[in-house]
């Protein structure tokens, strides 16, 4: 779903003129150096031939510009990380994507497998002015031409996803599981997967598709744990809000079955509906087409949230875009949101009625709630025999 409101991005963006101007001035330079998070940025435009981009800012603490975990933990709001990300630059240059055997592209993938920050030097020209991404996503600040790229410090690498680096045999499903288990950061594993640093036949994959498939794959090997566990007997409720993304969990008795339907609130007075994806018992054998990689991400969170809890159940989950989250940053929002709206105190209720009941009065849209999600219609018109 495309929500960016144009004018409160430049609004944005004019707020930070200064010191937008004072990274255009830097990145002018042309022979530079820097620091990054570690972070790059592989675009999917023209696949297979996609931009490869090297994140980078003149500030020495740059993890802290690619850190949705932190982020989310200390609830940065979005002009937070608006401003962080305008002031990381992206340096990039066109690979094609089943070629990565080569030089300067494995010096990318060290920087971005590293567990610290880099000191780097570039080679650097034609800065643009910050952009909203085609998809709407707001992902970077200045864009420039990455002409050379050299690693000045020694890296660090953690010996986990160095045994995933250096393990060719490997499957990338495997991998990325061990890194997971290991308690790896997801937003690092996409990356290793991203700039084609784990698996059997390695390639690039555009980020954005990376994150998703690091979401499904621990999704799917979750969903399988769940289904051993188990079935609950009663409804809870669940609502909390991160960013201006507001959801509102509706934990349904009997088996695993999992539905996220999304709407935007443009304003006070107008609500957008979207439309939903569902998946009952036997799960989905297509990519989802309406909420895209939030799904992936709502589910995941879901499912962490069964597996502590226990117990297996059917899950209705309502995501309602709010008018401060005037400019997508990206699925890591709606992942951690999830994470920590699940996370608050439950309402117990006991009959299906009262369940959907509370649920009406929490969002924002109670007057269709029935008739749009499929697991209550299910529900109402099925019984199950799992």
């Amino acid at each position: 779903m495309k929500v960016t409101n144009v004018k409160s991005v430049y609004y944005e963006i004019l707020k930070h003129k200064k010191e937008i101007n004072g990274v255009i001035n830097y990145v002018k330079k042309g022979d530079i150096s820097g620091f990054t998070p570690p972070s790059a940025l592989v675009g999917e435009y023209n696949y297979p031939n996609v931009s490869v981009g090297v994140m980078f800012t003149d500030d020495y603490k740059a993890q802290i510009y690619d850190a949705p975990k932190l982020w989310a933990k200390n609830n940065f709001n979005v002009s937070d990380v608006f401003s962080l990300r305008t002031k990381l630059v992206n340096a990039s240059k066109n690979f094609n994507v089943n070629n990565i055997n080569l030089e300067e592209l494995e010096r990318i993938r060290l920087a971005v497998i590293s567990a610290n920050e880099i000191n780097i030097d570039l080679k650097v020209s034609n800065p643009n002015l910050p952009k909203i991404a085609g998809d709407g996503i707001y992902q970077h600040g200045i864009r420039t031409h990455l002409d050379k790229f050299t690693i000045r410090d020694n890296f660090k690498i953690d010996n986990k996803i160095e045994k995933i680096y250096y393990d060719k045999d490997m499957r990338a499903t495997d991998g990325i599981l061990s890194l997971y288990n290991s308690k790896i950061d997801e937003n690092r594993i996409s990356k290793m997967l991203s700039i084609g640093a784990m698996g059997i036949k390695r390639k690039l994959v555009p980020t954005k598709w990376s994150i998703t498939a690091v979401d499904d794959s621990v999704g799917k090997d979750k969903i399988n744990l769940v289904k051993t566990l188990p079935k609950g007997e009663d409804y809870k409720i669940i609502t909390g809000q991160f960013l201006g993304n507001k959801f509102t969990f509706m934990f349904i008795k009997g088996p695993w079955s999992f539905e996220l339907l999304e709407t935007w609130n443009r304003d006070k007075d107008s609500v957008f509906m979207g439309s939903g994806d569902y998946e009952f018992y036997g799960g989905r054998k297509e990519y989802v087409k309406n909420t895209a990689g939030a799904y992936y991400a709502v589910r995941l969170a879901v499912l962490e949230k069964l597996l502590e809890m226990k117990t297996q159940y059917s899950v209705l989950v309502v995501r309602e875009i709010l008018p401060e989250y005037f400019v997508p940053l990206g699925v890591w929002v709606v992942r951690e949101g999830a994470r920590k709206a699940i996370n608050g105190e439950f309402t117990e209720v006991h009959d299906m009625q009262t369940a959907i009941s509370k649920l009406k009065s929490l969002v924002l849209f109670p007057a269709n709630l029935e008739n749009r999600s499929q697991i209550l219609k299910m529900k109402r018109t099925q019984t199950t025999l799992i």
